[in-house]
């Protein structure tokens, strides 16, 4: 009786003690979760003053320096005078919280997002780093499917099936980024787009995908995915490899990483 008592305080005290190490790891993580630019706002009023045409290169990097903005982005804009308004929201202060989306991860969350989401395409991917589990920043990643409607493709959350998302959701995360693939037409990263739809939509959550079965299946054998590898196995089916470390597992940080990718837009990340 006395053993089994013992048994039972030690797996409290257990059970207390790696609850107080998850609890310290959430004050760990939250400061990263909103990084503010480390340096001052500039005046841009020249730059306004331009047609996106006659931009330099050193421009586009103080544009992107001030707003988040990147190239493709800005070539977008049919005025260069909106670029004191994304200005203002990429330095603009916010608030956030923690909730828990499954018994071992938390994401952040901003309650009246700043930030807007004006240059999604098709076939564009959406990384933020404002997802964990326990200390560990293991990040998240979608797939845009149809920019008009603002619907991407995710494998949101262990125990749930891949779905269609609406991006509204990813305003709402204290930090993200937009990517898109270099040099490649409309078309074919409309085709990217409509394969992940095709192929990967309602599939099982499988965290370790690549290491308990394979990172590249046939179109016919798959067997499951998480966020990261729905997004690179899209890509690997029309020729390109994302995973910028080429490991057995797919991470939202290699696909950050790749050089075959530019950003479109970027938002409480240090560039």
């Amino acid at each position: 009786m006395l053993k089994n008592g013992r048994k039972t305080l030690l797996c409290i005290l257990g059970i207390y003690f790696l609850l107080s190490i998850y609890a310290s790891s959430l004050i760990y993580i939250e400061p990263m979760a909103h990084i503010y630019p480390q340096y001052d706002q500039k005046n841009l009023e020249d730059i306004e003053k331009k047609t996106p045409e006659l931009l330099t290169e050193a421009d586009f990097q103080l544009i992107f320096e001030q707003t988040g903005l990147g190239k493709a982005a800005v070539m977008k804009l049919d005025s260069l005078d909106k670029l004191g308004y994304y200005q203002q929201n990429y330095f603009a202060e916010i608030e956030y919280t923690h909730f828990t989306n499954s018994p071992v991860s938390t994401e952040e969350y901003v309650e009246n997002p700043v930030v807007s989401l004006d240059f999604l395409e098709k076939g564009d991917i959406l990384i933020t780093h404002s997802s964990s589990v326990f200390s560990w920043r293991n990040g998240h990643a979608a797939i845009v499917i149809d920019a008009e409607k603002g619907q991407t493709l995710e494998a949101v959350v262990i125990g749930e099936k891949t779905c269609v998302q609406d991006v509204e959701k990813w305003r709402h995360y204290p930090n993200f980024l937009v990517l898109r693939l270099k040099d490649a037409d409309e078309q074919l990263r409309s085709d990217i787009a409509d394969t992940a739809l095709e192929l990967l939509c309602d599939k099982p959550y499988r965290l370790l995908t690549g290491v308990f079965s394979k990172k590249y299946p046939d179109r016919e054998n798959i067997i499951g995915t998480q966020c990261a590898h729905l997004v690179w196995l899209a890509y690997a089916y029309h020729g390109y490899d994302i995973d910028s470390d080429r490991g057995l597992i797919v991470t939202p940080k290699d696909i950050s990483e790749s050089d075959l990718l530019e950003v479109v837009q970027s938002y409480g990340r240090a560039n």
